[in-house]
C-alpha cells in the first residue's frame, strides 16, 4: 500500500487550509462582509473537493472493488451537500460584493434546486442515472457560477468610481476563467487526464480555482475601503473624535482607515506593530460605538448622533 496517496491528500489539505486563511485574514483586517463570505464559499468548496479525494483514494487504496458502489451513496450526498452550501454562499458574496443584500427568492429557489438534486439522488440510493444526475449537477453549478460572476460585471457599472468599476470586474472574470479552466480540465478539453497522477492534479485545479480571484478581491477591497473617501467627511470630524475620548494616536488610525489602509498597512505607515494597531482599533471601535472598519469609515460621512 504506497503512502503516496495520504501524502497528496494532506499536500492538497494544506493547500485548501491556505486559501481559506488567506481569505479569512483579509476580512479580518478590512471588515468587509462579502470578503466573509467569499472564505466561507472557498471553505466549503475545498471540503467539497477534499471529500472526493477522499473517496478517491479510500476506494482505490483501501477498500475492494465491490465497495465502490456503496461508498459512492454514503459518500455522495455529502459531497451534494458541500457543493451546495458553497454555491449559496457564492451567491451572497456577490450580491454583498454589489453593496446589496442576497434577496431571499433567489437564495430560496438555489436552496430548492439544490434539495430536488439531493432528492433525486437519495430516492435513487445512488442508483440514479449517472450522466443524467452529473449534467444537472454541472448545469446548476455551472448556473450559479455564471449567473453570480454576471450579476457582478452588470453592478460594476455601478460603483462609485472607475478604479472600483474595474477590480469588481477583474474579480468575476478571474473566478469564471478559473472555473472554466477547472471544467474544461474535467472534460478532457485541457489534457490533464493524460498526465501521470491526474486525478491529483485535477483537485489541485478543483481547489485552487477560486485562489486567482482572491487576490483579485484583495485589490478591489482596497478600492472599496477607498471609495469611502468618496463623500466630504464632516468638517468638525476632529473635534467629533476628540469628544469621544479618541487620542491623537488612534486619530490617525482613523484616517488611515478612512483612505483603506489594512491593518498591515497602517502599521507600516505609522511605525507600529500589528499587535498595536489592533489593540487602537478595538478601543475606537468601543469609543466610537461602532462594530467594525467599514462603519467606522462611514464616521466621517455620517451627522453625529443624537444624545
Amino acid at each position: 500500500m504506497s503512502t503516496a496517496p495520504l501524502a497528496a491528500f494532506f499536500l492538497l489539505s494544506g493547500l485548501a487550509g491556505l486559501g481559506v486563511f488567506l481569505a479569512d485574514r483579509m476580512f479580518r483586517d478590512r471588515g468587509l462582509a462579502f470578503l466573509r463570505s467569499y472564505a466561507l464559499h472557498l471553505a466549503f468548496w475545498s471540503g467539497h473537493a477534499l471529500v472526493m479525494v477522499m473517496q478517491y483514494i479510500l476506494g482505490a487504496e483501501f477498500l475492494p472493488r465491490d465497495s465502490w458502489a456503496p461508498l459512492g451513496y454514503v459518500m455522495g450526498p455529502v459531497i451534494l451537500l458541500l457543493a451546495a452550501v458553497s454555491m449559496t454562499f457564492l451567491i451572497v458574496f456577490a450580491f454583498q460584493a454589489a453593496g446589496g443584500r442576497a434577496p431571499r427568492p433567489v437564495l430560496s429557489v438555489s436552496i430548492a434546486l439544490w434539495s430536488a438534486l439531493a432528492l433525486y439522488f437519495v430516492l435513487g440510493s445512488g442508483g440514479a442515472p449517472v450522466p443524467l444526475y452529473s449534467m444537472a449537477f454541472l448545469a446548476l453549478k455551472a448556473a450559479t457560477v455564471l449567473g453570480s460572476m454576471g450579476y457582478l460585471v452588470v453592478r460594476a457599472g455601478r460603483c462609485a468610481t472607475r478604479a472600483e468599476r474595474r477590480a469588481l470586474r477583474l474579480v468575476a472574470g478571474a473566478y469564471v476563467a478559473g472555473f472554466l479552466a477547472f471544467q474544461l480540465s474535467v472534460a478532457a478539453v485541457i489534457p490533464i487526464r493524460l498526465l501521470p497522477g491526474h486525478d491529483y492534479l485535477l483537485a489541485v485545479v478543483q481547489i485552487a480555482y477560486p485562489l486567482p480571484a482572491l487576490a483579485a478581491l484583495a485589490l478591489y477591497a482596497r478600492r472599496r475601503a477607498g471609495a469611502l473617501r468618496a463623500g466630504p467627511a464632516e468638517p468638525d470630524l476632529p473635534g467629533r473624535l476628540e469628544a469621544m475620548g479618541i487620542t491623537p494616536r488612534e486619530s490617525e488610525i482613523v484616517t488611515l482607515v478612512m483612505r483603506g489602509y489594512s491593518n498591515k498597512e497602517i502599521g507600516a505607515e505609522l511605525f507600529i506593530s500589528l499587535d498595536t494597531v489592533k489593540k487602537h482599533l478595538s478601543s475606537i471601535y468601543q469609543k466610537a460605538r461602532v462594530k467594525n472598519r467599514l462603519q467606522l469609515g462611514l464616521l466621517g460621512r455620517r451627522p453625529p448622533a443624537g444624545p
